[in-house]
């Protein structure tokens, strides 16, 4: 059996350090992750071109506009390919599209121009060859945030679920119990004992002074340091601070601030 490649894309800061990853079997390839400008597409077309093999499927496991919004260079590239997401991410990305347009609308000309329409995952693994690339996590808690395991070469591709040296975006979970269910699912991760995880979102020094965070470790710690700076009795600009003081080097550091935010105001909604 001929064994995978996993081809890490670092995407630059304007795309939020975000990865993709590129899977390699003898003949195809599965890419995951589409980009979120249009420069990014077109990166990712080079690479597909650069492998040699044929690219079978683009995967869309979260509904972040990074995962996602670059896909028209790609289903332009490669219009045989065919662009896949489970259900509950495809569902909200064809709602949210139009404010995710808006949102977006300061990229200017590397700004995409349309929705590319996103065909359901069936099952809960994407087949490359005889290697499956398997859908894992989505909790009760975080019923769409997915990570991807292949067991023969004990990869992980930890997506939305794993950051390293950047600042979680955690607005978008202002419950204690949502942020719990991750810790849950990093457990999980830690279980698997990967030989190679890549995170979803993560800042690389070049040269590296050291061997790079382990991406599960580097989250849950942050995670726990998210909960623990939270429940002093500070203001949301003490606890901002002072995750920007334990986290100096740590990219993306204007998420902080909304996170604490969306955190505190959480309870009063409830």
């Amino acid at each position: 059996m001929h064994p995978l490649e996993f081809r890490v894309v670092d995407l630059p800061g304007a795309s939020l350090h975000t990865t993709a990853v590129l899977v390699l079997g003898q003949h195809r390839a599965v890419l995951v992750g589409a980009g979120l400008r249009l420069s990014d597409g077109r990166r990712l077309v080079r690479e597909v071109e650069r492998s040699g093999r044929r690219l079978g499927a683009v995967l869309v496991s979260h509904h972040a506009s990074e995962w996602w919004l670059a896909a028209e260079v790609l289903r332009d590239a490669f219009p045989e390919a065919r662009l896949l997401a489970p259900a509950p991410v495809r569902a909200r990305i064809e709602r949210d599209y139009p404010a995710v347009r808006a949102a977006w609308a300061g990229l200017g000309e590397e700004l995409p121009s349309r929705l590319v329409a996103l065909e359901p995952l069936e099952g809960d693994a994407v087949e490359l060859e005889d290697h499956r690339l398997e859908l894992r996590g989505a909790s009760l808690g975080l019923p769409d945030h997915h990570y991807l395991w292949e067991h023969r070469s004990r990869t992980l591709l930890g997506g939305p679920l794993l950051w390293q040296d950047v600042h979680p975006w955690l607005a978008e979970v202002p419950q204690a119990a949502q942020r719990e269910a991750w810790i849950g699912l990093l457990d999980e991760m830690a279980g698997l004992e990967p030989l190679r995880t890549v995170a979803g979102h993560r800042r690389l020094t070049t040269p590296a002074t050291a061997p790079p965070p382990d991406p599960v470790a580097w989250t849950g710690d942050y995670l726990r340091a998210f909960a623990t700076e939270l429940g002093k009795p500070v203001g949301a600009d003490g606890v901002a601070a002072a995750l920007l003081h334990r986290y100096p080097s740590a990219a993306l550091p204007s998420a902080v601030a909304p996170a604490v935010r969306t955190a505190r105001e959480e309870p009063a909604a409830a």
